[in-house]
């Protein structure tokens, strides 16, 4: 690859990126990033094969996806329920703490949400999603819940509103969602709703978590 292609190259996935910061996932076609490149827009399919392309080499670069560290399940065995509720807490607030500092990924979940666009899909979506499900289904299981999959969608589709409503500066019910004061309160209402889960689950299991029988497969003598 000549030193040419690859500052091009280069200046084409860095647009990708300053056009997600300042005017959103709407602008990423063809035209428009070629324009903001100052590059003939020919050199995206050359060098990339159209927009899908170019966008995978972005994704490699940037990698605009939150990657927040799993639950430890095995951890949370036999834990105090208090702890597994404030584990399940910090895991929301960190994940949405990174996505209201990370405007590319919003702008990736805003159009894999609300305004799909044809070609520009984060390829780390669909595993980051069967992931975080899996995670759900496992701490489930571990409290003994039918409720978890139901519970999660409505903190996470709300967290997310609310994280896209900060996006555009907005105020809600007297919460300015553009400022850390707001979102201190947004965290501590929170951790609340996570403690009185934790109450309310002490009267139907007790106070700790119970321990899963180990499992006997794979154990039988040759």
């Amino acid at each position: 690859m000549t030193r040419d292609r690859l500052q091009t190259e280069n200046r084409l996935i860095d647009a990708i990126h300053e056009l997600l910061t300042e005017e959103g996932i709407s602008q990423i076609k063809i035209n428009r990033v070629a324009q903001h490149a100052k590059v003939n827009k020919i050199l995206i399919y050359r060098y990339f094969g159209g927009i899908e392309g170019l966008l995978n080499a972005y994704y490699k670069k940037y990698k605009p996806v939150i990657d927040t560290p799993p639950i430890d399940i095995e951890r949370l065995k036999g834990a105090p329920l208090d702890e597994f509720f404030q584990a399940c807490c910090e895991y929301v607030i960190t994940e949405f703490r990174q996505l209201r500092n990370n405007p590319q990924a919003q702008s990736f979940l805003k159009n894999d949400l609300m305004a799909y666009q044809p070609g520009v899909v984060s390829p780390f979506a669909d595993q980051k999603s069967t992931q975080f499900l899996a995670m759900i289904d496992e701490l489930s299981e571990l409290i003994q819940s039918e409720n978890g999959r139901a519970f999660s969608a409505i903190i996470v589709s709300g967290m997310t509103l609310l994280t896209f409503m900060a996006q555009d500066k907005r105020t809600v019910f007297g919460v300015d969602l553009s400022t850390e004061e707001g979102w201190a309160n947004i965290e501590s209402a929170l951790q609340r709703i996570y403690q009185a889960l934790a109450e309310v689950n002490k009267a139907r299991i007790g106070n700790t978590l119970p321990i899963p029988p180990l499992s006997t497969s794979g154990q039988e003598s040759s």
